[in-house]
């Protein structure tokens, strides 16, 4: 008997499985492995660590440049080739980091890899669920992009091992290695669309024919760029991407309440502490995109008011509760990382909640073009508040979460004057 066209196949499954893979191996890599080497690269180099910093805000700002290119790129030919060169460009960006000698070697890399992984994160995992599921897509769209976050653990640590047994060159050279394996599921394991191989996306209703395969439902990308809703959910995912940075600073801070005698614990435990802190503020996050996708599934408004009010609960303990007692300063990092998780899942799962899925890719690609470009603003501008006063930091912070969540009200009431259409 013929499975019934509309089922759940391998074919979906892959679907989800290759934005996996590429988001825990490649992309996890380009974003959340690069501290590990700042200090031996530096060391060999003889080179500052604001230079080498320098190359994660080119990685964004050419994430930016690439995004409108890449969007139109997957709307209009087979994501076989279009994810399989991105992949391929993550994964020579990182590996001839290996056979460096000046910093400026590393901007390099950093643009190559931009104008990458811009596919993978922004374009990969949400165009491929849109495309297959009618189901649970914020939930599945989130999960591919925690995996981001868990691949961030997995390989600091696997980085820590290279580094102290074979030097910073090696390391970059298997991480090259690693970061290409996901190109074998890319170019063989995944289709453009369910019709592609006589299917129909999953949950998809039983009256649909093989002629609307295609989901046509939403607005035309021409439409949405004319909407108060486009611009204001852009700059909403836009800021929450540079606020974030606030995530790595709670493991910084404990070392600066230890040096005025305001921390209340040994001074021999501050280094385990601040591991802890940042282990949590990395596992919430990857939890936080799970449970964000899936809420998002239901409402877009609980989804947003969840993410911007443990946001700004997280930093407001982490910036009072510190001195009362260790568990604020904990509980502030999970609080925190949820930040981290709003990105990638809420941006996503929003646009289509709110434009649909007929230019999808279109769409979500401009957006990401606000959202990959503020963080090179936001790098070095949280870097000058910690160094004038962690006060001015938090308080900082505090504030642009608040105006990044009254955004997001704004966003979800012109979105709701959205009419959307099927063809």
């Amino acid at each position: 008997m013929t499975a019934h066209p509309n089922s759940l196949s391998i074919w979906h499954i892959m679907a989800v499985v290759t934005p996996i893979c590429a988001c825990f191996f490649t992309s996890s890599m380009v974003f959340n492995t690069w501290s590990v080497y700042v200090v031996p690269v530096c060391d060999s180099l003889g080179a500052s660590t604001g230079s080498f910093a320098s190359y994660v805000s080119i990685v964004y700002l050419f994430s930016a440049i690439a995004a409108p290119f890449a969007g139109s790129l997957v709307q209009k030919h087979d994501v076989r080739i279009v994810y399989t060169i991105a992949v391929g460009m993550c994964a020579a960006g990182m590996g001839a980091c290996s056979f460096y000698t000046e910093v400026w070697q590393f901007y390099v890399s950093g643009a190559i890899e931009g104008a990458g992984v811009v596919v993978i994160v922004s374009l990969m995992a949400p165009v491929l669920v849109t495309r297959w599921f009618n189901k649970h897509t914020g939930l599945l769209m989130g999960l591919c992009a925690a995996m981001m976050g868990i691949g961030g653990a997995v390989w600091s640590m696997v980085a820590g091992v290279l580094l102290r047994d074979f030097g910073w060159q090696t390391g970059y050279l298997v991480f090259g290695i690693i970061a290409a394996t996901p190109m074998l599921l890319t170019l063989f394991c995944v289709r453009s669309n369910p019709s592609d191989v006589g299917l129909l996306p999953y949950g998809a209703d039983d009256a649909a024919t093989e002629s609307d395969a295609l989901p046509q439902h939403g607005i035309s990308s021409k439409d949405a760029f004319r909407m108060p809703a486009f611009y204001l959910l852009a700059i909403t995912i836009g800021l929450t991407n540079g606020a974030a940075q606030i995530g790595n600073y709670p493991a910084k801070y404990v070392y600066h309440l230890a040096d005025i005698g305001a921390l209340l614990v040994p001074a021999s435990e501050v280094i385990i502490m601040a591991s802890i802190i940042a282990m949590c503020v990395q596992v919430s996050q990857a939890c936080a995109k799970v449970g964000l996708g899936f809420i998002a599934d239901r409402s877009s408004m609980m989804a947003f008011i969840l993410a911007y009010g443990c946001s700004l609960t997280g930093i407001l303990l982490c910036w009072q509760g510190a001195g009362i007692s260790t568990g604020f300063v904990y509980g502030s990092a999970v609080l925190i990382g949820v930040l981290y998780g709003t990105t990638n899942s809420l941006g996503p799962s929003v646009t289509r909640n709110l434009f649909g899925s007929r230019d999808y890719s279109i769409i979500y690609s401009r957006i990401a073009v606000v959202v990959n470009l503020i963080p090179v603003a936001f790098i070095p501008f949280f870097a000058f508040l910690a160094d004038l006063s962690w006060d001015l930091l938090f308080g900082a912070s505090a504030v642009i979460v608040a105006l990044i969540f009254a955004c997001s009200m704004a966003t979800i009431y012109f979105g709701k004057r959205i009419t959307r259409t099927v063809e």
